[in-house]
């Protein structure tokens, strides 16, 4: 679609609200040398700089809820598109009494989320309140998830942080609830391993392949959180989320084997890249596709006239 297409696709109200959220994106640097981002990007936050989302062991004190999607075929009658489900869920999500924000994540290799390969995409939410309280808190949350992806196998993963390389302070926990922002050129390894299974908590680094990737990466490992789910009939008990920043595509191949090979039958094991951070307030997350491909096209021209300059 193309950019003018892309903007007039939306009604009024939506387009007034993108345009808003196009002028509050941070611009990409004027040159183009390569450098090495943060963990994470803070934004402006309305909390005080001491509030911190850290709890007493230094993880995030609140409730990270991944959600995985094993069918990317679209819900419908409801919904024509997977993609269309899913931001309808993240738009809700928004009206939970403890929303932090969301960062919806695609597959590293696009075409595996273009095309709807199983787990080309995957959820993680950040609320303020415990797991154990997330649902209860807002009911429409529930059954919005159902709507969104109604008779598809998916998992939504209510989780607590656990443990975190490098410490004390997990990255998450180091900011203000709603204050993290991912680069969509960063890298990410994403493991989940099935509940009953002989994976132990203290050994996380290995059969996760945070290890590994470590030594792959080098300089541009970041970190990884280990999350533990607190829903005891779910599918899956831990989601290790890995990042690997601006690795090269080698690297992020080499630590994507290796966590697969270390985690073993059963589990989920992927490469991806955070493709939308989903704020408390800003254009609706259903907009947010048609938002990127603004912003894709003004960086693209904006890259031209370098080049052109240079010239």
């Amino acid at each position: 679609m193309s950019t003018a297409l892309a903007r007039l696709a939306l009604a009024p109200a939506t387009r007034a609200r993108v345009d808003a959220s196009l002028r509050r994106s941070v611009g990409h640097r004027d040159d183009a040398r390569p450098h090495r981002r943060p963990r994470l990007i803070r934004r402006a936050s309305s909390a005080s700089p001491s509030a911190s989302a850290s709890n007493a062991d230094g993880m995030y004190d609140g409730t990270v809820l991944f959600h995985l999607y094993d069918e990317l075929v679209a819900p419908k009658p409801i919904f024509t598109t997977f993609l269309e489900g899913a931001l309808h869920v993240a738009e809700v999500a928004r009206s939970h009494p403890s929303y932090a924000s969301a960062h919806f994540h695609e597959a590293h290799d696009q075409a595996r989320a273009i095309d709807c390969e199983p787990h080309g995409y995957f959820n993680m939410t950040l609320f303020s309140c415990a797991p154990e309280t997330l649902w209860d808190a807002f009911e429409d949350l529930r059954e919005c998830v159902d709507i969104g992806h109604v008779e598809r196998t998916h998992h939504p993963l209510p989780c607590a942080e656990i443990a975190a390389t490098p410490g004390p302070t997990s990255a998450i926990a180091s900011a203000p609830h709603g204050a993290v922002k991912y680069a969509e050129t960063d890298a990410t390894v994403l493991v989940a391993t099935p509940r009953g299974g002989d994976k132990e908590k203290e050994a996380w680094e290995a059969w996760s392949g945070v290890d590994a990737a470590r030594e792959s990466c080098g300089e541009t490992f970041l970190g990884a959180s280990l999350h533990e789910c607190v829903d005891a009939a779910s599918a899956y008990r831990f989601v290790v989320r890995t990042e690997l920043g601006g690795a090269s595509d080698e690297a992020v191949a080499a630590a994507t084997e290796a966590a697969r090979a270390a985690a073993g039958d059963g589990a989920i094991v992927g490469a991806y890249r955070c493709a939308f951070n989903i704020e408390k307030e800003g254009a609706p997350a259903g907009a947010l596709p048609a938002v990127r491909e603004v912003q894709k096209k003004q960086r693209e021209a904006k890259e031209q006239g370098f080049k052109s300059a240079a010239a």
